[in-house]
């Protein structure tokens, strides 16, 4: 299948190259058109330098990313923008809403800021698959945190993008609401062949992806196919040794 996103020997360091921190080493991946994906890693693993880099939030220091058939390492900052405005959604743990714009409001805003009308039927369609047809003109403060939560992922869907990030996007919410953004999520990609690359601390929330890839210390650490929570927190508990013993061999080499 098709590549959406391809990170291609991805190094990023922070600071000098020589003293500096490396926080990623070398990361070669790509994420198929409609496929679900979940990243998750020790803390220090480079799991959120990795989504940005990713999604273009930050240049790698070596490497290239490529998203949607374009190149992003050579982009200047405006170039960059534009594309993250229009093929890229995001969706983040705090839900990042506009506390005095409506949930119609909020949902349109990309399009707005790209100069763009939105579609009515779009906007309908999209407002009715995440359940808030009866909420588009409240305000976020009078909305559960599941319901800010599928605002959005409503505002994500809304300019039909190559990719969605999400960044722990169920670890501010309960059991059982997080549940129902995760089926949405999941819904997105079987029904209408998003691609979504989930960053996660929470092995029951990897385990609705189609695959779950492992960092540790910056490197690629492993992946399953077809995940249960149970057997993301077993290769979890792994995580740290494996990290360990990696640097004890690039120490000897």
């Amino acid at each position: 299948m098709e590549d959406v996103v391809r990170l291609n020997a991805v190094r990023k360091v922070y600071g000098n190259q020589r003293t500096g921190v490396e926080a990623l080493r070398g990361v070669t991946i790509g994420f198929p058109r409609g496929s679900f994906t979940a990243v998750m890693g020790p803390s220090g693993s480079g799991k959120s330098t990795f989504l940005h880099c990713a999604a273009g939030l930050d240049k790698p220091t070596s490497g290239t990313v490529t998203l949607d058939g374009q190149e992003l390492t050579g982009l200047r900052e405006k170039a960059l923008t534009i594309l993250r405005r229009e093929r890229i959604g995001f969706i983040f743990q705090s839900f990042n809403l506009l506390p005095a714009l409506t949930v119609q409001q909020n949902i349109t805003l990309p399009l707005r800021l790209a100069g763009r009308k939105p579609d009515r039927a779009r906007l309908t369609e999209v407002i009715n698959r995440v359940g808030l047809a009866d909420r588009r003109k409240h305000l976020p403060a009078e909305l559960s945190g599941g319901q800010q939560q599928r605002v959005a992922i409503a505002r994500a869907l809304v300019t039909r993008p190559a990719v969605i990030f999400a960044d722990e996007p169920t670890g501010a919410l309960d059991t059982h609401t997080a549940r129902e953004v995760l089926d949405l999520m999941l819904e997105s990609v079987h029904r209408h062949g998003q691609t979504v690359v989930m960053v996660t601390h929470d092995p029951m929330a990897a385990a609705y992806a189609h695959r779950v890839v492992f960092l540790a210390d910056g490197q690629l650490a492993g992946e399953l196919r077809n995940p249960t929570a149970d057997t993301i927190a077993e290769r979890m508990t792994h995580l740290g040794a494996w990290a360990d013993r990696s640097r004890t061999e690039k120490i000897g080499a």
